[in-house]
């Protein structure tokens, strides 16, 4: 049970952040679309940003289905990843002043070392969620795993703003 409780807490939680940031692409696509283009390095319009939003809430709803978990997982830890690799490439380049596009258009954090690190922190327990299956859990087992949910959702903002102060103090971000 405790296992089943785990992937119901990681999953929960990414479903939240995945349709938060899916969601706010969709509601400001024009906002996104300089910051997709810079990690694509090819002009963006609004309908890809648009696209891409869809994307992202699509798969927060397959992660939190039963039956689509596992494809949902992987759809999740496979975009985090290429999220992770695609702000790796813009450190290379030298562009730190970028807008990671985290947590929505006003944020105020850049990309980072860290947000590469946390990307893939979060990406490996969904890559095995995706490839384990897990008994149906009691009402208790399920308000556990919906307790450790939002508490994920709580570490993952406190340590976003951690992250984004961090930048501030050590003059990272303009």
């Amino acid at each position: 049970m405790l296992l089943s409780v785990l992937l119901t807490g990681i999953t929960i939680f990414v479903g939240i952040i995945f349709f938060h940031a899916g969601y706010s692409k969709v509601r400001h696509s024009t906002e996104y679309v300089d910051i997709m283009a810079a990690y694509l390095g090819r002009p963006v319009n609004v309908s890809a940003v648009t696209v891409a939003g869809v994307a992202e809430m699509s798969l927060a709803v397959m992660v939190l289905v039963p039956g689509m978990r596992s494809i949902g997982a992987l759809g999740c830890s496979l975009l985090l990843m290429l999220y992770a690799v695609l702000m790796w490439r813009q450190i290379q380049a030298g562009r730190r002043d970028m807008h990671c596009g985290c947590s929505g258009p006003a944020a105020e954090t850049r990309i980072g070392p860290e947000l590469i690190l946390r990307n893939v922190l979060v990406a490996l327990p969904l890559l095995a969620a995706a490839f384990i299956e897990t008994a149906f859990i009691p009402w208790v087992g399920m308000t556990l795993g919906l307790v450790l949910g939002f508490f994920l959702v709580l570490i993952y903002l406190s340590t976003d703003q951690i992250i984004a102060n961090r930048q501030r103090l050590i003059g990272w971000s303009t």
